[in-house]
This record gives structure tokens, sequence and C-alpha cells, in this order.
């Protein structure tokens, strides 16, 4: 019975050892990000799916906006220092529910609701925009860049400057639109969408997501 009871015991305190081990095996794969989340607590919760093999991140998400002074998205996200480039093919599922649905990239202070912004704003009509807040809890802005629905997005930091290239079919290099925005040396960027819907999850396809970091 001593026996047993020992055996037992060494099972049970190597199962909480093995136990990390296990939970790290069954985490989510984010592909280049860290983390996932819904930012200011949409009503439905969204998820992302990274597809190794083709190399394509699927994002669900729900919210009534990113607008106004605090915004309703979800967003997969990487914390960066320094300058960056990032840039995406991307493409909507489905005609959606409202014609205001958006996807894009995104730089953010932090995750709060009402965070300083500024984002590549693709809408479900094809209203291309660069759109940010300048400080915390300050009404969005925005400058409209196209009316035709843009495929291949990127944002770019340069100190001060974010900086916005579209192009449809292929892969911009003249500059779009730019904005002096000051942000901490260490941000947040990313993928995100919003249905513009409290009630609907749109999904949205990002492929060939490219980061250049301290270039």
């Amino acid at each position: 019975m001593k026996d047993f009871l020992i055996n037992s015991g060494l099972w049970l305190f190597m199962g909480f050892l093995l136990m990390p081990l296990i939970m790290t095996s069954c985490s989510a794969d984010n592909g280049i990000f860290d983390g996932v989340n819904n930012i200011g607590n949409p009503k439905l919760s969204g998820r992302v799916n990274y597809n190794k093999t083709t190399d394509i991140y699927t994002l669900q998400g729900a919210g009534t906006n990113m607008w106004n002074t605090s915004d309703e998205f979800f967003m997969i996200w990487k914390k960066v220092t320094g300058d960056f480039i990032l840039s995406s093919e991307i493409a909507f599922e489905g005609e959606g529910a409202n014609p205001h649905r958006k996807m894009g990239l995104i730089i953010r202070e932090s995750l709060d609701a009402n965070a300083k912004y500024a984002d590549i704003a693709v809408h479900g009509d094809g209203l291309t925009s660069l759109q940010y807040r300048s400080e915390k809890g300050a009404e969005t802005e925005e400058v409209v860049l196209s009316n035709i629905f843009s495929n291949n997005i990127l944002l770019e930091r340069v100190g001060s400057k974010v900086i916005i290239k579209i192009g449809s079919g292929y892969y911009p290099e003249q500059s779009d639109g730019e904005i002096m925005l000051d942000f901490p040396e260490t941000c947040y960027i990313g993928l995100f969408i919003c249905s513009h819907e409290a009630n609907v999850v749109e999904t949205g396809y990002f492929s060939n997501v490219d980061l250049k970091l301290g270039y």
C-alpha cells in the first residue's frame, strides 16, 4: 500500500511538471504575431486561424465600429520597437451584412478601446482610407484614399511619420497618404477586422503578410 501511494504521488508530481508542456504544445499558432484581442469588448468574440501551408491568416470578428472616441473590433497583434513596414494582400468573404465592414493594418499605442492609433481601413464597399486618433480618447479622423477596393495594402512607420500605400493587383511603391503622429517607441501593430454590426461576425483573409523591422 505504501509503495502504491509513493508511486501514485510520483506520477501526480510528474503530471504537474508536464502540464505546462502539454498546454504549450496545444497553444494557438499566430504566425509572426504575438497575440489576439477583442478590442473594446464587442458583443461577439473574434478568432483567428493561421494556415502554415498557405501562409494565410483568417480573421473572424465583430464590433460596432472603429470610429468616434472608442473602438470595437478584433485584431491579431505584435509588439514592435522602432520603424517597420507591414504589408498584406486582403479579401473579404461574401457580400457582408454592412457595406462599412472594414479590415486592414493598424498601429496602436495600446490595446485600450480609446487608444491613439492609425490604420489603413478597406471597407466592404471599396472605400479605402487612412483613419487615426491623434490622442487617447480623441475623435477619429479620416483621409479618404480611394473608393475602389484595394487588395494590396502597406502600413509603414518612419520615426513620427505613418505612411499608407495601396494597390489593386500589385504591391504599391508610392505613398498614397501620410500623417505625422507620435507613437511610443514600442507599440502594437497588426491585422484587424470589424463587422460594423454588433450581432454579426465577418470573415477576412490576409495573405502574403510581410513584416520588416528596423530596416
